[in-house]
């Protein structure tokens, strides 16, 4: 994987997993810019920075941002709220493990 992955990181060890697996996903999804982007990462022949900010990867980065961004704007607050608590448990699960049901239940 390039540097650059640990550098966006900020050296947060969970953040940087959660990028890798993100560019996997993308590496291993339908063939296009943002699969070549990530499969470049990956490989360590590309800085992640650099290839966000290229017109060759900007571009899609930005579409698939407009589509999440005009989803997100049809939520009501309490969809919203719901939406984080969701996200926040889906990278726990991913980034430290499942918690057991009796962690889950803990406030």
């Amino acid at each position: 994987m390039h540097e650059s992955v640990y550098d966006v990181a900020g050296d947060d060890p969970r953040l940087a997993k959660l990028l890798r697996v993100t560019l996997t996903e993308l590496a291993e999804g339908p063939r296009g810019p943002l699969r070549e982007m990530a499969e470049a990462v990956l490989e360590g022949q590309q800085d992640l920075r650099e290839a966000a900010m290229s017109d060759a990867y900007g571009g899609e980065l930005g579409t698939a941002f407009e589509r999440f961004w005009s989803h997100y704007e049809t939520l009501d607050e309490q969809e919203r709220r719901d939406l984080v608590t969701r996200t926040e448990r889906q990278l726990d699960d991913l980034l430290d493990g499942p918690q057991s049901p009796a962690d889950a239940a803990r406030p």
